[in-house]
């Protein structure tokens, strides 16, 4: 019986993923000259990998200048977080599923976004730990940290990881993690175990796993 949902932010639970793309994209494009279709690829491409890393590429810079663009960028987002909105009936959802299962949020994005936004809509106490990327970046240490905390060492046994992006499936596999892909505009064509086009469907999928 699975006992955690480990929940991705942007595109998963937020619409937010292609709007936060052109929010980057654009600053780079206005404030370094790089051209606006190779940066939007590029960021498309690598959704999931720690912004300042995908600075530091972009721009061709040392890490250090990576790190103090992408905290600009970062409070540039935190600006923008009343723009943001929670695909329909997500919130209800997680409330419900907060009472029988633990869940915890490994985000891309910045403490304040994923705190705000959750906040706004009353479900920031659902989860048990969250975890945000400009200081730890998301990948198989944001699952090590949950681990630790809870002490449980099958964590990885009785947890489902929730995402919409491909870097969050190979976080899965390499922890030996279920997990369920969020795609809205899935049609027949399914290439993971287990799709669906919401998390408000999430219900159909844990009866079978669990």
């Amino acid at each position: 019986m699975k006992k955690y949902l480990i929940f991705d932010l942007d595109g998963t639970l937020i619409q937010s993923a292609k709007s936060l793309t052109k929010l980057v994209t654009n600053y780079l494009v206005e404030n370094f000259w790089k051209d606006k279709d190779t940066v939007s690829y590029f960021l498309s491409t690598t959704r999931g990998e720690w912004l300042s890393t995908q600075v530091k590429t972009i721009l061709n810079i040392w890490q250090e200048e990576a790190d103090s663009i992408a905290n600009k960028i970062y409070e540039k987002i935190n600006i923008s977080v009343q723009k943001w909105e929670f695909f329909p009936w997500v919130t209800e959802k997680i409330k419900e599923l907060s009472k029988n299962y633990t869940l915890f949020l490994s985000t891309w994005n910045s403490t304040t976004f994923a705190e705000e936004n959750l906040k706004k809509w009353w479900i920031y106490q659902c989860f048990k730990y969250i975890l945000w990327s400009e200081n730890i970046q998301k990948w198989v240490e944001h699952i090590s940290i949950f681990k630790d905390f809870l002490k449980d060492k099958d964590f990885e046994k009785y947890s489902v990881f929730i995402w919409d992006w491909e870097k969050d499936r190979d976080i899965a596999k390499t922890c030996s993690i279920d997990f369920i892909h969020i795609d809205e505009n899935l049609e027949n064509n399914f290439s993971d175990k287990y799709e669906i086009k919401s998390v408000t469907d999430i219900d159909t999928i844990l009866k079978l796993i669990n």
